[in-house]
C-alpha cells in the first residue's frame, strides 16, 4: 500500500545529544494523530555517539524517520541549520520543530495543533505550554503565557523578546517558514523570527495545555554558550536582535510599532549594562528596566561599574567553590 503523504514533517536538528536524543525521537514516534507524519533528523557531525543512535532509529523507522548525517559540523559554516539546510528540504504542508535535547511530553500535540491549524486557514503559528526542566528532566518552572486557549496578542509576544514560548512547541504552515525575510537572518536564535512571522502574517493561537519540556543548561546550547560569553558576543546578540525588530517593524507596517520600540530599547539597555554604563542605563528611557531587575542583579552591575576587578574575582571564587 502506498504511504500517504505526510501532512507534518518534524525537523529534529541535533549535535552531540547522546543522554537525550533518544527520548527526543520517542516522543515524535509516540503522536497519536489521524494524519501521517514523518521526522527529519539532522546530525551536524557528533562525537559522543549521537549519531550512532540516530542511524539505529533510522533503520528501526525508515518510513518515518529521513536521517541527514553530516561528516563535517555545518553548524561552524552556517548557524541557521533549520532555515538553511532542512526546511528546504520540507514537503509537507507543516512543519514541527524539536531539539535534540529536548522532548514531547504530550502524545496528542500533534494533533491538537494540527487539527486546529486545518479549521482555521488564516492560524499562521500554533503554539502551547511547556515545562522547563534541568538537564536530569527535574521540573524547574512552567512557560505559560496564558492560562486559557486564546489568540496571541501580538504584543505580548514582541514584549517578551523570544521568551514567550519554547521554540520545540511551533507548528506552522511550512511555506510561511520558506518565504521567512532576510531580516531575519541577523540573528542565530531561529525561534524568534518564526514566532514573529506567525504572529504578525496571520495570527497565533495558543494552546494552554502542556506539550513539552524543555531542557535548560545543557551543555553547548545556544543559551548556556549565551549566558557563559563575553562581553562582546552578548552586545551582538543585543544588536542582532535590534536589527530583527527594525525589520518586522517594518514588516507589519508600524502597527505595534511601539511595542517594537519598547523591545529595541530593552536591548539597548542590556548593551549599556554590558558596557558597565550604570549611569545611562538608570536614566530615560531606561529607567523602568533598571527597576524591574532584582536587587541582587542591581548590586552586582553596581560593582561590575565601579569595583570591576574585585567583582570579577568574587563571582569567579563563587563559581569554583560550587
Amino acid at each position: 500500500m502506498e504511504q500517504a503523504k505526510p501532512l507534518v514533517t518534524v525537523i529534529l536538528p541535533t549535535h552531540n545529544h547522546a543522554p537525550f536524543i533518544a527520548q527526543a525521537i520517542e516522543s515524535v514516534l509516540m503522536q497519536k494523530t489521524d494524519f501521517s507524519f514523518d521526522v527529519l533528523l539532522h546530525d551536524d557531525a557528533s562525537t559522543d555517539g549521537t549519531a550512532d543512535i540516530c542511524r539505529t532509529y533510522a533503520a528501526r523507522y525508515p518510513d518515518v524517520i529521513k536521517l541527514i548525517a553530516q561528516t563535517e559540523n555545518q553548524y561552524q559554516k552556517d548557524r541557521r541549520i533549520q532555515s538553511h539546510i532542512l526546511i528546504p528540504k520540507v514537503q509537507a504542508k507543516y512543519t514541527a520543530i524539536l531539539d535534540g535535547d529536548d522532548y514531547w511530553t504530550d502524545s496528542q500535540k500533534l494533533q491538537k495543533q494540527v487539527s486546529y491549524l486545518e479549521a482555521h486557514p488564516d492560524c499562521t503559528l500554533c503554539i502551547g505550554a511547556a515545562d522547563v526542566v534541568d538537564v536530569n528532566g527535574k521540573f524547574v518552572r512552567k512557560t505559560a503565557p496564558y492560562a486559557e486557549n486564546r489568540k496571541v496578542d501580538p504584543v505580548d509576544m514582541i514584549r517578551a523578546g523570544g521568551g514567550f514560548t519554547a521554540t520545540n512547541t511551533i507548528v506552522m504552515p511550512t511555506q510561511l517558514l520558506k518565504n521567512l525575510p532576510e531580516f531575519a537572518d541577523h540573528i542565530e536564535a531561529e525561534d524568534i523570527p518564526f514566532q514573529l512571522l506567525g504572529a504578525l502574517k496571520g495570527y497565533a493561537w495558543y494552546i494552554a495545555d502542556t506539550l513539552m519540556a524543555y531542557r535548560q543548561a545543557v551543555p553547548g546550547s545556544w543559551s548556556t554558550r549565551q549566558y557563559a560569553s563575553g562581553t562582546e558576543t552578548r552586545i551582538k546578540t543585543s544588536r542582532d536582535i535590534i536589527a530583527l525588530n527594525e525589520g518586522y517593524d517594518a514588516f507589519s507596517g508600524g502597527k505595534y510599532h511601539e511595542a517594537f520600540l519598547e523591545a529595541i530599547r530593552y536591548q539597548e539597555f542590556l548593551i549599556l549594562c554590558y558596557e558597565h554604563k550604570l549611569r545611562e542605563a538608570t536614566r530615560p528611557p531606561y529607567r523602568e528596566f533598571y527597576r524591574g531587575l532584582s536587587t541582587k542583579r542591581k548590586l552586582r552591575l553596581w560593582g561590575e561599574t565601579y569595583f570591576n576587578g574585585l567583582t570579577m574575582r568574587l563571582l569567579s571564587y563563587r563559581r569554583n567553590k560550587r
